[in-house]
């Protein structure tokens, strides 16, 4: 396992929508190629040194091969990318962003383009705070100390509020009113669909399998049962659907999108009765609603038998890999069709999505950026 890099910077906004500026902060950083390792709570601070209003502050520890004068140009373009251009006269101000980077390993630099570790870091709660949760025992070259330790020693006597780690979540539906997670079999659809559902208070649409009644027989014998399995799945999802849509949903997040009954089908199926199901697939799917926004989960073989035997569900114990690598290569060719809509492309591999916080707003930064990236 590679050691994650000790860079770590801290964000800050205290005008306009200041999450806002913040996630896409984020956001920009990453389309630079630039990981983010881990992430602080946002808190609401005073403003240090000035009179204004009160800031949104949060620290992120970052993976990058950038030198830190490299780094700190990615920083000060983001910054320009976000409307804020500084000037030698700026001091201490009101700023939509504010990126500044507080150290890069235990390099100690002093330039007229760059000073670290930062300068006066350790006379700031609304750096404290936060870098402390997610570096506590990272060790200031110049003071030998800790950030806990210089936290506990900090002279400022300002009050910095957390918010909850989920205020972190940018507003998803005000672009997408309907959108669908899709992928392979074990990738972690439902497990999506619900965090999403529950983050947003949307109502969520979740496919029935556990009720075709051909699904066990199905992966002990696909040639005899494929047909059945998949007359059943079409006219399930159909009938599902269509009883859905009747309360006029303007918020809603699902784990299928109808369009996989082809997928599969191709697969299954034999050339004959392919073509027949495709007909009657083409007349039914004229009179369904398009979701806004698929978000589209991929993952190698093995996560997903690992997931498929964690979860446990005895008529999935006979699903081989080379059926899986087939399922996956239909989604490939689902996705670089000329969908309706934009499609976000994750690997969920090393994200651990369900219980890592951290890891499930990466994935609503991947589906926010869509909106202005």
């Amino acid at each position: 396992m590679t050691k994650k890099k000790q860079i770590y910077i801290s964000l800050g906004s205290n005008q306009g929508d200041r999450l806002i500026y913040l996630v896409k902060a984020l956001c920009f950083l990453e389309s630079f190629g630039i990981k983010i390792s881990l992430l602080s709570r946002i808190y609401e601070t005073p403003p240090w040194g000035f009179e204004s209003t009160p800031f949104y502050n949060a620290c992120a520890q970052l993976q990058t091969e950038l030198s830190p004068l490299q780094l700190m140009e990615v920083l000060l373009n983001v910054e320009q990318l976000l409307g804020r251009s500084r000037s030698i006269s700026d001091g201490y101000t009101a700023r939509t962003i504010d990126l500044d980077l507080l150290c890069y390993e235990e390099v100690e630099l002093i330039s007229d383009r760059l000073t670290l570790p930062h300068p006066r870091l350790e006379l700031r709660n609304f750096v404290l705070h936060p870098l402390e949760e997610i570096a506590g025992g990272w060790i200031h070259p110049v003071f030998r100390k800790t950030i806990s330790e210089l936290k506990q020693a900090s002279s400022d006597e300002a009050i910095c509020n957390p918010f909850p780690f989920s205020f972190w979540s940018p507003p998803l539906f005000e672009s997408y009113s309907y959108i669908v997670v899709e992928g392979n079999i074990g990738v972690g659809k439902s497990t999506l669909t619900k965090k999403l559902g529950a983050q947003y208070k949307a109502e969520i649409l979740l496919e029935t399998f556990v009720d075709n009644p051909y699904l066990a027989s199905f992966y002990k014998d696909p040639k005899k049962y494929a047909l059945a399995v998949e007359t059943f799945f079409l006219n399930d999802r159909l009938a599902q659907t269509a009883q859905f849509w009747k309360h006029n949903s303007t918020k809603v997040v699902s784990d299928y999108f109808l369009n996989k009954s082809l997928v599969f089908a191709t697969q299954n199926l034999s050339k004959d009765d392919f073509i027949i199901y495709q007909e009657e697939f083409s007349k039914a799917i004229k009179k369904q609603v398009n979701p806004t926004l698929m978000v589209y989960l991929h993952a190698e073989v093995p996560h997903l038998q690992k997931q498929i035997k964690k979860r446990g569900r005895p008529f999935e114990k006979e699903i081989q890999a080379d059926y899986l690598m087939k399922i996956a290569k239909g989604y490939e060719k689902l996705i670089q069709t000329d969908l309706p809509f934009p499609v976000v492309n994750i690997a969920v591999d090393d994200l651990n999505f369900e219980s890592d916080e951290a890891a499930f707003q990466s994935i609503l930064r991947a589906i926010y950026k869509t909106t202005f990236l």
